[in-house]
Formats: structure tokens, C-alpha cells, sequence
């Protein structure tokens, strides 16, 4: 119904009978058949199943997302995350998602008995050769670091000091 002024008079018919056509009447809900106790207790329990079952995963999903909610957050703090939770194996092993970041000097890839890990990609581990990977690979940046001069001491002060033989003074 299109709005009107306070000032225009009603529509024909009085208000609130315009939405109806002429002859037109009222017709009031169809009469449903009313269940018997059985029923309506069946269908309780089936309710009462499908609540549980939202509930447990509405927990679940809260915990999901708290969980990468912690991630995100301890992410924020550090510079470059390269290792995820992946998920508990069968025999009860956490497995991790790493993604292998070797030093410009590291190479192309690290082999772990046998195993070739290359630059860049992300690898499932288990957490005892997870340990092991990323001393490696931070082996690989503290080398690095030493070759190329990082100036760890940046404090320190110079000294010049220069060796003499015991003959000269």
C-alpha cells in the first residue's frame, strides 16, 4: 500500500480491507491432525538427539576457532610462521606442517635418512624428526650469519690493538 498524507482521505472500502478483492474472504489455517503421545515423544527424542549433536558441534567449532584464533595472534608476534598442527596420527604422533626455509647458503634441499626436503615446500613431520629438520635448518642461518658478517656484537666497542714482537716497543 503506498503511503498517504494524514490529510488524504482513506482508501475506498475503510482501512486495512483494501489488501482484500471484492468477495474475497478470510480463510483460517487448515486443520492439522493432533499426534498421539507415542508420536509426539518420538519426536522429542529426535529433537532432543539433533540439539545434542548441534551442541557438540558448536563446541567443536568454538574450540576450532579459538585455537586458530591462538594462531593467528602468535603469528602476529613473530616474522615468518612456518610450522602448523596438522593432526594427532592413529598411533597417537602429533604431525606438523613445516615449510622448509633454508639459508641462501643452505642449498636446495636437506636430506634426512634418505629423505630429500627441498627449499620452499611444506612437508608433514612427526615431532621428533621435526626437532631435527629445524636444527638443521637453523644451522643452516647461523652459518650464514657467520660467513656473510653479521655484526652480532653491535655494541661492542672497537679496539685497536695491534700484535708487536717483544723485541720492539
Amino acid at each position: 500500500m503506498p503511503p498517504r498524507t494524514p490529510n488524504s482521505p482513506p482508501p475506498q472500502g475503510g482501512e486495512g480491507e483494501d489488501f482484500l478483492e471484492k468477495g474475497e474472504e478470510i480463510v483460517g489455517d487448515p486443520i492439522v491432525p493432533e499426534e498421539t503421545v507415542a508420536e509426539l515423544q518420538a519426536r522429542i527424542r529426535r529433537l532432543e538427539a539433533a540439539l545434542a549433536h548441534s551442541d557438540e558441534q558448536r563446541a567443536k567449532s568454538e574450540e576450532d576457532a579459538s585455537r586458530l584464533s591462538a594462531q593467528a595472534q602468535s603469528s602476529m608476534f613473530t616474522t615468518n610462521v612456518t610450522e602448523r598442527f596438522a593432526r594427532k596420527s592413529d598411533t597417537g604422533e602429533d604431525l606438523w606442517w613445516y615449510r622448509i626455509d633454508l639459508a641462501p647458503c643452505g642449498g636446495i634441499d636437506i636430506r634426512v635418512n634418505g629423505v630429500q626436503y627441498v627449499h620452499g615446500e611444506t612437508y608433514l613431520f612427526n615431532t621428533n624428526l621435526l626437532r631435527s629438520v629445524k636444527e638443521i635448518i637453523s644451522r643452516t642461518w647461523g652459518h650464514e650469519a657467520n660467513i656473510h658478517g653479521e655484526n652480532e656484537n653491535v655494541y661492542k666497542r672497537a679496539q685497536d690493538r695491534v700484535l708487536r714482537g717483544a723485541g720492539r716497543r
